[in-house]
């Protein structure tokens, strides 16, 4: 088996965009413990689009793709590993979603 990369230096800076993206909007929900959290959200959502778009070969040829990089799979793939990775952080340092602080 052969890993080769298909995505281009344009493919790699949307999902780093993304992944800061979703790292900010996690980070400015609820209540944070410490204001380093989004850089943890933001690798798990890269990972996660990375994984899906290179890695799971029957989702490469979902339309459309840009620079080699599956959209829609690494759409979904950031969202759900980014999302959970930044609950996981938010649970572990302490801090809450609900805007109050937890008992």
């Amino acid at each position: 088996m052969v890993f080769e990369f298909s995505m281009g230096v344009w493919a790699l800076l949307i999902v780093a965009v993304g992944a800061i993206v979703l790292g900010i909007v996690v980070q400015l929900i609820g209540e944070s413990r410490t204001g380093y959290e989004w850089i943890i959200t933001a690798i798990g959502g890269a990972i996660g689009a990375i994984v899906a778009s290179e890695f799971i070969v029957s989702w490469q040829a979902y339309e459309p793709v840009f620079d080699g990089l599956a959209l829609i799979p690494a759409l979904i793939g950031g969202l759900v590993v980014g999302v959970v990775v930044g609950v996981a952080t938010r649970l572990v340092t302490g801090g809450t979603y609900a805007g109050t602080p937890a008992a």
